[in-house]
């Protein structure tokens, strides 16, 4: 138990190290804070050792800012999609091409990571990891849906009849 309460600390102490610095702001703290539950999260569920922890985090922050930069180019590029009724078609078609590459390029980053991840912590904790990103990701977007307003509103109060 003290293993995981000290792997759990060095993680959450790597990563805010590892975060880019940026101007302070609510959406980077946001993020910040998502990023730090996610570690703990996938910690607890692929069950790392302090030295597979201290090998897999630098590389997976390596893809995941890899990534963010992507989505990021993703976005911008769907930007360019808001006003499409008064763009060209071939603007148009130019654009969903760029998002069409930028998701496949987004995949194919996230499978160039799988053998190194496989070399640092095995093949069944890479199989963990990808179940634990699918179940947080679903899971934060339940919360940002709605879907657990407890947390947000506090308990429900029954309505006057």
């Amino acid at each position: 138990m003290k293993n995981r309460i000290l792997t759990l600390l060095m993680l959450i102490s790597m990563v805010a190290v590892a975060q880019p610095k940026v101007r302070p702001g609510d959406f980077e703290e946001k993020r910040e804070k998502i990023e730090a539950i996610k570690v703990a999260f996938i910690t607890e569920q692929i069950d790392l050792t302090v030295e597979e922890s201290q090998s897999f985090w630098p590389v997976y922050n390596e893809m995941s800012d890899k990534e963010h930069d992507l989505r990021k180019a993703q976005r911008d590029a769907f930007g360019g999609l808001k006003d499409f009724e008064n763009t060209s078609d071939k603007q148009v078609e130019k654009a969903i091409m760029e998002l069409a590459d930028l998701s496949v390029d987004i995949e194919e980053l996230r499978k160039s990571y799988l053998p190194k991840f496989i070399d640092i912590i095995g093949a069944k904790k890479t199989a963990k990891l990808m179940k634990a990103e699918k179940e947080f990701g679903k899971r934060l977007m339940e919360r940002m849906k709605g879907g657990d307003r407890r947390d947000r509103e506090g308990p429900r109060k029954k309505p006057m009849r």
